[in-house]
């Protein structure tokens, strides 16, 4: 991120992005992250304190995800739209996130009586506003950098500020305002108006301070790759862009395997935490350990990202997780736990964090691979896939999850289990995720493309660029010549 000569600034506005811009651009990540923080003990919250049934909460996060499989394509195709005509998708940031702010806050602090559709209703708003806002920030990212290095460093900032976010969130438990360190609808209320503060406070950073990434392709073959989107299905258009790129589809699988086995350890880890082990007290203990041993190890990562490569690392992290998972089948109540409960949460933390940094550049190579194949410009389409794909892994291996424990006998409400009960939990926190995984292990090993591959696919994209940059100053010459108008 270094700066370059006034020359590059001319042409190429994220050759001047600095570290300052890093992160500035990082800002909002801080809110979403903070957000986020809630989603992963919401279920719990409402099977524990409104009385809602782990069965009731698992179709309701299926029908979130119908939801998205419409609106995140959607999203993405506007998105690009907008940024080959504006040059910016600064707009859909905003929007995102100035909506984020109410649906967070009638999700987060349900009425006392709280019913089935009102928590779908605000569940499927919450994730419409944080796609708005998710999808165009990504797919900023992926422009603002085309060397891997460069980009790797740049989600690694990322990554780093999103722990950070995270932490800020499991901290709120610790104010003197409360009486306990458990996480109770009394702390989701303030962490509203804290998330608040954080989302406006990001976006201005972010909207002020960061330049639009520069096209990879002359605008002219922008324009037309988005015309020619419109003459067909955006849907259509989606299933093309992955049936072209070999990439994507195994890094789809690979990442959607990781995805749902962490998912429904993630997904289920605060009711096994509290309402299994008995040990909801240093629930927020523990996220504040791991996210601390997080920020410790992500400049670790980046070190080793340029060490191995994106796919070693990338194996790596899987493998700890698998570890991690499945250990906690191990676990039952008794006093010793936390002990092995914070080496377990720290071991899979140190993993999905090492998959969290690594796997932006991944998925940007793929996408640039894909733009070398067909010529145009679809990274708000990628990233919509991308997208959905997070929301489904985890709204799918959290309700497979939930649905599985709660047929299998467990009941979060209970204060006492039985064997058949930790049968259940079990089943659904550590052994199933931990066949998932290991699944996912294989599809890593099948990606394709290594470092050496990516620097062709970036040196031929650059290539491409000054070759349309040249045929359109000549194109200008010649009209200038002839006296024909020049729009």
């Amino acid at each position: 991120m270094d700066n370059k000569s006034n020359s590059d600034k001319g042409t190429n506005p994220a050759a001047s992005f600095s570290t300052l811009q890093a992160l500035a651009f990082s800002a909002p990540s801080i809110s979403l992250a903070f957000f986020m923080g809630p989603m992963g003990v919401i279920q719990g919250i409402y099977a524990k304190y409104y009385g809602v049934a782990l069965t009731t909460l698992a179709a309701v996060l299926l029908v979130g995800r119908i939801f998205d499989a419409v609106t995140d394509p959607l999203i993405g195709h506007y998105s690009d739209r907008y940024r080959a005509r504006m040059g910016t998708r600064k707009p859909f940031m905003l929007v995102g996130g100035i909506c984020l702010i109410p649906c967070s806050y009638f999700l987060f602090v349900p009425p006392t009586e709280v019913s089935v559709v009102y928590f779908t209703l605000w569940s499927l708003l919450y994730y419409l506003a944080l796609t708005v806002m998710n999808i165009p920030m990504y797919a900023w990212a992926s422009e603002l950098h085309s060397d891997s290095v460069e980009r790797t460093a740049l989600f690694t900032v990322i990554a780093f500020v999103n722990q950070c976010g995270g932490l800020l969130f499991f901290l709120i438990p610790f104010l003197p305002l409360f009486t306990t360190s458990e996480i109770t609808p009394e702390t989701l209320k303030l962490s509203v108006v804290i998330g608040a503060v954080l989302v406006v406070l990001g976006l201005y950073c972010a909207l002020k301070y960061v330049p639009n990434g520069p096209s990879t392709l002359g605008q002219e073959r922008v324009d037309k790759g988005i015309s020619n989107q419109s003459k067909i299905t955006i849907f259509k258009d989606m299933y093309d862009t992955v049936k072209g790129n070999k990439p994507f589809q195994v890094f789809a699988l690979a990442y959607l395997c990781i995805g749902l086995g962490a998912g429904m350890f993630f997904g289920l880890f605060f009711i096994f935490v509290d309402a299994f082990l008995g040990q909801g007290a240093i629930f927020a203990t523990l996220a504040v350990i791991g996210m601390l041993a997080g920020l410790l190890v992500t400049p670790i990562v980046y070190k080793i990202v340029l060490l191995l490569g994106t796919r070693k690392t990338w194996f790596i992290s899987g493998v700890t997780l698998l570890i991690g998972v499945a250990y906690l089948g191990k676990l039952s109540p008794s006093e010793a736990v936390r002990v092995e409960l914070v080496i377990v949460y720290v071991l899979i933390t140190l993993g999905w964090i090492c998959s969290g940094v690594i796997t932006m550049p991944i998925l940007s190579a793929t996408i640039d691979y894909g733009l070398l194949s067909d010529k145009t410009e679809r990274r708000g389409t990628y990233f919509a896939m991308y997208t959905l794909m997070v929301k489904a892994q985890g709204a799918l291996g959290l309700s497979f999850g939930l649905a599985l424990a709660g047929w299998l006998g467990f009941d979060a409400a209970a204060t006492t289990h039985n064997e058949s009960s930790a049968f259940a939990i079990h089943m659904a926190t550590s052994w199933i995720p931990a066949v998932i995984l290991f699944i996912g292990l294989f599809f890593i090993l099948r990606y394709p493309l290594d470092e050496h591959r990516c620097a062709i696919i970036t040196r031929r994209l650059q290539r491409r660029v000054q070759r349309d940059a040249h045929s359109q100053k000549s194109l200008l010459a010649i009209m200038h010549s002839e006296g024909q108008p020049i729009q």
